[in-house]
This record gives C-alpha cells, structure tokens and sequence, in this order.
C-alpha cells in the first residue's frame, strides 16, 4: 500500500499522520504528535534544526511510520496567500502575467520567493470575466530551512504547501454535505488562520498574529499568572463563562476581540462578494480549538453555527485509533497533508 506522510512543525508541538491509499480507500496507518524543541524553529542555528529533526525522528519511531515520502506545513504566517481576480486568460497567458500580478500583493522582491499559483475558478465558473486565482509566495530561505531540517531527519519532500490550503483539503468530505459556503478557523499556538470554502474551493484566506500564547500572555498579565499557572488555567477552564466567576474569559477578551472580529470581517467580505450566498457553519482546528467552551463563544459572538473539524471523515482507521477521534482539530493539517496526491 502506498502511503505518505503528512508532517505539520507547529511552534509549540510537530504532528505526524501516515495515510496509505489502496485504490479509492485512505487508511490510517499512522498518528502522533511531539513537543517542538522550544523556539527552535524562530532560530537559524543549525543545532536548532538538528533538534527538530531528532524530534522528527523520534516522533516517527514512536508511532510506527514506514513511509519517508513526506508532505510538509509552512507557516501561514510568514507565507503570502491570497486569492485574487484576474482577466480570463488561457494558461498560457496567465504564466506570463502571474509575476505583474504578484507583484501588487507580495512585499517581497519575487526573487526572494518561490512563487506557485492555480486557477480555483475559470471565467465560467465565476459567471464573469474574470477567475479566481490562488496566489503563493514563499520566502526562499524558509523553505530551505524545513529542507535541511526534513534532510536531517532522512526524509523525502514531496511537497510543501500552507497550512490553511492543507485543513481545507481534510474538511473537504466535511462541508460535501453542507449547500452554502464553511468559514475554517485554525486556531494555532501563535496565528489563527482564517479560509471560506465555498464548494469545497478556497474563497478567501488570511491569517492573524493572535493564538494560543497570546491568550495564555493575556492571562500572565490580566490574573498575575506565571506562565504554567495560565497554561493550566487555559486548558481547564477556557472559555466557559460560569468558572472562576468568568475571570479568565474576561482576562482573554481582548485577544478573542481581535480574532471574531477578524472573523466577522471575513463574512461581511464574503457577503459583499457573494450577495445570494451565505456562510452556513464555522469549523474550528488546531490545537487551541480544543479549549473548554471555545465552540460555544464563537457560535454565540459571530452569529453562525460553529463546531469542532473532523479531518477523519472518509478514512478508514483501525480500533486502536479511536483515542484520536478528539484529537482531529490538533491533527487537522497534518491529514490534509497526508491526503495530497
């Protein structure tokens, strides 16, 4: 059975799946997440590397990986990604307009970037005269950085694409049954990442300086916590108004102020765009998703239905996998990249 690896190096933990293909079947074969060496991936130390490949190592003896065929995350935020429209052009045409039209939304000389994009609607598909392109720019000396570190680890790149595009991929079965469009919120450790699906194809993306560490800083600062007395906190209590006499939601609502806001802003955008359509239920990943409470805050303060992601939808997993069946917001991009073909 043919099978990838789907690798995500977040800040705080490094998550692995190994998904095999038999035919039209996905299977799992293989989950489990590890710590990220600390601030190892903010450095350009080589012994840094060398630590998050050892840790990469050591996360794929753990659970049992075979394949060395590896599909990676970039960071969302230090990658430009954006859907923008063009003038319907032939392929051709639009290989060759593609760096002018970079240029207006890339802050980087394009080259110091690798430079990728794909065609999400054609000029039919819009119903106007122009399409839907899906616009990467990644700077040159962070991929070669998760290069050497992936090389360390004695691993082979297959592809390397943005954390957002991956959880779409994973909720792709899920919003199959939904008719209008999903908002994804990823909720990180350091960024929360903001994409429409409209049709299961990316109608918008965009990503905040605000996650998980923001939210524990909030409290260190607001409560008079020391740093592992707010990760406790956090992870206890969350989001939920009725504990500790809604303390530590008071304490975190300024930093949840700027990601619903965010969020808001993302719908009013859609609904300008797409004046007949709506967004019909909010999808949260990552690893923060997962606090106590945080389902319900959102639903009550954006207005719309919202629930945890299930990357799981459609692959085959033996017994021993149910534990995950919590975890599939931690483990939402490194599915969707072990899904890429």
């Amino acid at each position: 059975m043919k099978s990838i690896l789907g690798l995500d190096i977040g800040s705080h933990s490094i998550k692995l799946v190994e998904i095999g293909s038999s035919g039209a079947e996905r299977h799992l074969l293989a989950a489990g997440s590890i710590p990220t060496p600390p601030k190892a991936l903010q450095s350009s130390l080589e012994a840094d590397h060398q630590a998050v490949a050892m840790a990469i190592r050591q996360l794929i003896k753990e659970t049992g990986a075979k394949s060395t065929s590896v599909s990676f995350a970039l960071p969302e935020s230090q990658v430009f990604t954006r859907v923008i429209e063009v003038p319907a052009l032939s392929q051709r045409e639009l290989a060759s307009a593609i760096g002018w039209e970079a240029e207006q939304y890339i802050p980087l000389p394009l080259d110091q970037v690798n430079l990728d994009y794909s065609i999400l609607r054609d000029a039919k598909e819009t119903g106007t005269d122009k399409m839907d392109v899906l616009l990467v720019a990644c700077p040159k000396n962070l991929l070669e950085k998760y290069l050497s570190i992936l090389e360390a680890a004695e691993l082979i790149p297959l592809a390397a694409e943005t954390e957002i595009i991956a959880t779409a991929r994973a909720l792709s079965r899920s919003v199959a049954s939904i008719k209008n469009a999903a908002l994804l919120v990823s909720l990180g450790a350091q960024t929360t990442d903001l994409a429409i699906l409209r049709g299961g194809v990316l109608a918008f993306t965009r990503s905040i300086a605000a996650g998980g560490e923001a939210l524990s800083r909030a409290l260190v600062s607001g409560l008079d916590f020391n740093t592992n007395q707010a990760e406790e906190f956090k992870r206890t209590y969350g989001l939920e108004q009725d504990k500790l006499q809604g303390k530590i939601v008071a304490a975190v609502k300024p930093i949840m102020d700027t990601i619903i806001g965010e969020m808001k802003r993302a719908l009013a955008y859609y609904g300008e765009k797409h004046k007949d359509e709506r967004v019909e239920v909010t999808l949260l990943a990552g690893g923060t998703a997962k606090l106590p409470g945080m389902v319900v805050y959102i639903a009550q303060n954006v207005g719309i239905e919202a629930q945890l992601a299930n990357p799981w939808v459609g692959i085959k997993r033996d017994p021993r996998f149910a534990v995950l069946d919590k975890e599939g917001a931690t483990f939402t991009v490194s599915v969707g990249l072990a899904l890429r073909e």
